[in-house]
C-alpha cells in the first residue's frame, strides 16, 4: 500500500481546528488501507520552517506529498513548494484544492508532478494505487500530470460525487491531527458538511470544486457525527460549513429533527435569504441553530441583479425581522468596491446597515470584492482592469484577525481589508475613502451588537 503525506501550507492567518477537506480525503485513504499523515501547518503552533516541514516528511518517508492549494497566499506556497524540492528531492508533488481545480496548468509549472481536480477522495485513493503499481494514471478521472517532455497532460473530468454517504467519516482520521499545533488539549473540526455544491449563481463566486449541482447526506448520518463529534472529542458547538446550507424544505426538517434528537447542540449555517421563512427559522432553531450568516453582499437592487445574487433587499428586511421575533442572531454579508461602483451604492449599504443593525444584526468582517479566478467577476473584468495572474504578482496581505475582542481589535479586524489598497477596479481616492468608511461602519455597529449581548466584553 501507498503512503501518502497531506499538508495544508502556512497561511498568514492562523487557523484553530483542522481543515475538514484534509480529514475526508484522509480518512478515504485510511479506509482504502493506505498509511497516511497529514501537517496542517496553518495551525498557529504547527512546524512552518520549510526544514521543520521537511523533517516531518522525511520521517514518515512517504510516496507522494500532498498539498492544498488556495489563491490567497498561493504565491508563497510555490516559493514553498521549490524549497521543498530541494529539500526532498524526488519526492513527487500532488496540489489539490480551490486554486488547483480552478488553475490545473498552473501548478503543473510550478513544481507540482500529479494535480487532482474537484472532489478528491476517489481519484486520491486511486491516486495511491496507481503508486503502488496497481492502476495506471491514464485510467484515473480527474488527474493531471506532467508527461515524459514536462508538457501537462490532463485526463477526464471526474464527476461529483452524487452519494455523500459512502464516503469515510472524517473523525476517522481526527487522531492524525496533533492537538497541541492548535493550543489546545483536545481538538475536532471546527465544522461539518451535510451538503455539497450551490444552486446559486453569483458571478463573485468559484464553486468549481463542488459545483452547482446539490447533493446531501441523510439526515441520520450527519446527526451521528455530530453525536460523535460530541461524545469523542467534546465539541458540541459548530458551524455547518455547507455552502447553502437550507436547500430544500423537507430536507432541512428532516435534519433540524434527527439533529434536535442528539440534543446538546449549538451551530451556525450560512444560508441564502430566499430560503428563509417564519417555519424554516423554526426548524433551524429546534435542531440546536444559534445563529445564520445570510449572503446579501449588496444594498442596491441594480447590483443585486448584475451579481446573480437572486434577492431583493425587502426580503433580507423581512428574514432580519423574523429572526428578531426569534431570537435567532444574524450575521449579513455585504460587499464593496465591485466594478463602477457608484456613491449611490455606497450610500444606500451604509443606511442598510443601519436599519440592520436596529434589528439585531451584525456584519462579517472585511468584504472589498476581489476577483478570484474561475469566477465571471474575474472573466469579465480581466481585459480591462490586468487582472491576469494577480495572484501571482503580490499577496494580499491581510491583517490576522485578533485573539481579543475590544473595540480596537474590531476595528482592526473589520475595517482593514488588504483588497482594498489592492483597488482592483481602479477606484479613485474619493470612492476607496466612501469604502473605507463602510468597512469602518461594519466594525462599529458589529461591536456594539456583540457589546449588548456579551456582558464579558464590557
Amino acid at each position: 500500500m501507498a503512503r501518502v503525506f497531506l499538508l495544508n501550507p502556512p497561511s498568514p492567518e492562523p487557523v484553530r481546528t483542522p481543515l475538514l477537506s484534509l480529514g475526508y480525503l484522509a480518512a478515504s485513504l485510511q479506509a482504502a488501507g493506505h498509511a497516511v499523515a497529514v501537517l496542517d501547518a496553518s495551525a498557529v503552533h504547527a512546524p512552518k520552517t520549510v526544514a521543520a516541514i521537511a523533517q516531518e516528511v522525511q520521517r514518515f518517508a512517504p510516496d507522494v506529498l500532498g498539498l492544498h492549494l488556495k489563491t490567497h497566499g498561493i504565491r508563497e506556497t510555490y516559493q514553498l513548494v521549490a524549497e521543498l524540492a530541494r529539500a526532498l528531492p524526488g519526492l513527487p508533488l500532488l496540489a489539490g484544492g480551490p486554486h488547483a481545480t480552478v488553475l490545473p496548468n498552473e501548478p503543473l509549472l510550478h513544481g507540482f508532478r500529479f494535480l487532482l481536480s474537484g472532489e478528491a477522495e476517489h481519484s486520491l485513493v486511486e491516486l495511491a494505487a496507481a503508486l503502488d503499481g496497481r492502476r495506471a494514471l491514464s485510467s484515473i478521472a480527474g488527474l493531471s500530470w506532467l508527461s515524459g517532455d514536462g508538457s501537462p497532460h490532463h485526463n477526464e473530468d471526474r464527476e461529483f460525487i452524487q452519494d455523500l454517504d459512502v464516503l469515510a467519516s472524517p473523525l476517522a482520521a481526527l487522531p492524525l491531527f496533533d492537538a497541541s499545533w492548535y493550543g489546545s488539549q483536545a481538538i475536532g473540526f471546527g465544522g461539518i458538511l451535510s451538503s455539497r455544491g450551490c444552486p446559486a449563481a453569483c458571478t463573485f463566486c468559484c464553486n468549481n470544486v463542488t459545483g452547482r449541482s446539490f447533493r446531501y447526506r441523510g439526515a441520520g448520518a450527519v446527526a451521528a457525527e455530530a453525536a460523535e463529534l460530541g461524545s469523542r472529542f467534546g465539541v458540541s458547538a459548530f458551524s455547518f460549513l455547507d455552502d447553502s446550507f437550507a436547500v430544500g424544505r423537507r430536507r432541512v426538517a428532516e435534519l433540524c429533527e434527527a439533529l434536535s434528537n442528539v440534543g446538546g447542540l449549538s451551530w451556525t449555517a450560512t444560508v441564502h435569504p430566499g430560503h428563509l421563512d417564519p417555519g424554516v427559522l423554526g426548524d433551524l432553531q429546534r435542531g440546536g441553530c444559534g445563529g445564520i450568516d445570510i449572503g446579501m453582499e449588496s444594498a442596491h437592487p441594480q447590483r443585486l441583479r448584475t451579481i446573480g445574487k437572486g434577492v431583493t433587499v425587502d426580503r433580507v428586511r423581512k428574514v432580519l425581522g423574523w429572526c428578531q421575533d426569534i431570537g435567532m442572531r444574524v450575521t449579513v454579508n455585504l460587499m464593496f468596491g465591485w466594478p463602477d461602483e457608484t456613491e449611490d451604492e455606497i450610500a444606500r449599504a451604509l443606511e442598510f446597515m443601519k436599519e440592520a443593525h436596529a434589528l439585531g444584526a451584525t456584519f462579517n468582517a472585511r468584504g472589498v470584492a476581489v476577483p478570484y479566478p474561475g469566477t465571471e467577476l474575474y472573466a469579465a473584468h480581466a481585459e480591462r482592469f490586468g487582472l491576469h495572474g494577480w495572484w501571482l504578482d503580490k499577496t494580499l496581505d491581510y491583517m490576522p484577525f485578533a485573539q481579543t475582542w475590544d473595540e480596537a481589535a474590531m476595528h482592526r479586524a473589520y475595517a482593514s481589508d488588504a483588497a482594498l489598497e489592492r483597488n482592483f477596479f481602479g477606484h479613485s481616492a474619493l470612492h476607496r475613502g466612501r469604502i473605507a468608511e463602510a468597512l469602518s461602519l461594519k466594525a462599529t455597529l458589529t461591536f456594539d451588537q456583540m457589546w449588548r449581548s456579551n456582558p464579558h466584553l464590557r
